[in-house]
């Protein structure tokens, strides 16, 4: 699930550089409509996505962000994972050992019924292995991991079992301190979520609240918080991840440069759309293995949650912005978005390009709503030419009410508006390559890390 809600982020963000892109077919080019004929909404979006360019631009949090990724990369290069190992695996023994073990006789029988459920679809357990099962190991994130704080300092990973949250802290030099933490509140209602298996045998579930917080303070001072809420239609508080319906909503706030932020997201999962091993070992689907680090990580986090399609997803920027949607087919759809990443950059021919823009505007539907203005507008995806350069690329289009062709802002920027343009995709590019940067480094080292209690 975290991994589908990080990919989630992480598209927007990738696909953000080109949401105001013109989005010009290469055989029907969009006339620019006079300001007599334009759409009052389309202008009134005009002059905000004006002002926005123009603050955004002068904003230092995008530099702020690359000068903070390139550091954490350069931290990760100096782990040395198998020194460290040995020290996370008597961590996860500590935090097993003291979770509590359940026995299967004394669940009420709705409850039995849901184990059972959780242990076919995460461990694929035979009727014979659940009726040999007496056992499985609960830790109450509450009660047990808001006591842990770890410390990676010089190739080492020490803990302390005195802390008030869940705190996870990177030592790069004294005044380089990188800090997360996730406060699990009590709950009376929490879920229980079948997460790994400890060794060969003991399954271990993982208690957490419906609303916990999370945070994450950087050494250049930069503090950001989240609040993330479950919820499961589920008749028990054990949750099938694969299996049942459920919701995930996170809302990030951050005070940066002494500005107020918002960032609101959320992920469904409907029983409806769940997998089948025909989808998960179709040829698009696990051609993702093969097409980076980025892409390889998604599909390990379709694997993990087994779903189809997402049946619904929101973003909400500055409490203001919304964009919402839904995807039909994950897999078709992120194998098109490799395949234009691996095209971009290389000057592509129009239907190159366009072969994989149609594959997905067959399979991502949204729609634009800012609340301000109470104006919305579908959004749909075109083939475009940059500039007056021979370069193609995916552009995302609007249609307002009363219009009856999508079209993009980009025609209508002025030479002010396209400079500020110009600069925000820089930055956001290159954020971008650090980002898949770190992923690449932390990916490898988790991997070795993992092996050391098999998760």
């Amino acid at each position: 699930m975290n991994r589908i809600f990080a990919w989630m982020m992480a598209a927007i963000l990738s696909c953000s550089t080109a949401v105001f892109t013109s989005c010009v077919s290469a055989d029907n080019p969009v006339d620019k409509p006079s300001q007599d004929e334009k759409n009052a909404d389309r202008a009134a979006i005009e002059k905000v996505l004006s002002e926005r360019l123009a603050e955004t631009a002068q904003d230092a949090r995008l530099e702020s962000a690359l000068r903070y990724t390139r550091s954490l990369s350069e931290f990760l290069s100096t782990l040395d994972e198998n020194a460290i190992k040995v020290d996370l695996g008597t961590f996860v023994a500590t935090v097993v050992s003291k979770g509590k073990p359940v026995e299967m006789s004394s669940l009420s029988a709705q409850d039995k019924q849901a184990v059972e459920k959780c242990m076919k679809d995460q461990f694929k357990m035979s009727n014979y292995d659940l009726s040999n099962l007496e056992s499985f190991v609960q830790i109450d994130a509450h009660e047990t991991l808001n006591k842990f704080h770890l410390t990676l300092e010089n190739d080492k990973c020490t803990f302390t079992e005195d802390a008030e949250k869940f705190t996870v802290e990177i030592v790069k030099s004294a005044t380089g301190r990188i800090k997360f933490q996730a406060d699990f509140g009590s709950g009376n209602d929490d879920i229980c979520i079948f997460l790994t298996r400890v060794g060969d045998a003991v399954p271990l579930a993982l208690q957490v609240p419906k609303s916990f917080n999370v945070s994450l303070t950087t050494p250049k001072g930069h503090v950001m918080n989240s609040v993330i809420n479950l919820s499961s239609t589920a008749t028990s508080s054990y949750v099938s991840i694969p299996g049942d319906d459920w919701k995930v909503g996170a809302v990030l706030t951050a005070t940066v440069n002494g500005r107020y932020n918002t960032i609101a997201a959320h992920l469904s999962n409907s029983k409806s759309s769940k997998y089948t091993d025909d989808y998960i070992n179709s040829d698009e689907f696990t051609q993702l293995r093969e097409m980076g680090t980025f892409f390889s990580a998604a599909y390990e986090g379709m694997r993990f949650v087994k779903s189809k399609t997402i049946q619904e997803f929101s973003v909400t920027l500055d409490d203001d912005l919304v964009i919402s949607g839904s995807v039909d087919d994950i897999a078709k759809s992120m194998l098109a978005l490799s395949h234009l990443s691996q095209l971009h950059g290389t000057n592509p021919g129009f239907y190159a390009v366009d072969t994989y823009t149609q594959e997905l505007n067959k399979y991502v539907h949204f729609t634009f709503h800012q609340k301000s203005t109470n104006i919305t507008a579908q959004g749909s995806l075109l083939t475009i030419m940059k500039g007056s350069k021979n370069e193609y690329q995916p552009g995302v289009a609007l249609t307002f009410k009363g219009e009856a062709m999508p079209q993009c802002m980009y025609e209508n920027l002025s030479e002010e508006d396209l400079a500020n343009y110009n600069k925000i995709v820089q930055n956001l590019s290159e954020l971008v390559n650090e980002g898949n940067t770190i992923i690449e480094k932390f990916s490898s080292k988790i991997k070795t890390i993992a092996s050391a209690f098999k998760i």
